[in-house]
């Protein structure tokens, strides 16, 4: 089964969020943040990512959803 990876910026544009969407019985999770200026990757368990994406959509004052992004199942 294929999974599809997605990808957005946040905090205009200085970081960049890598993410595997929700296929079948999975569940979508969030594989990677970068920062665009530097190139530095940072990888962790999902749940921590997803504590880092929230906060930094909190500083930068970008919307909370991304049309592309499906975290959830779907059923």
């Amino acid at each position: 089964m294929a999974q599809l990876v997605v990808s957005w910026f946040i905090c205009n544009g200085r970081v960049r969020v890598h993410a595997i969407n929700a296929i079948g019985q999975r569940r979508g999770r969030i594989i990677e943040v970068e920062d665009v200026d530097t190139g530095e990757r940072y990888h962790g368990s999902a749940r921590n990512l997803q504590r880092t994406v929230d906060v930094l959509q909190g500083v930068g004052g970008d919307v909370a959803s991304v049309s592309s992004w499906m975290p959830d199942r779907n059923t």
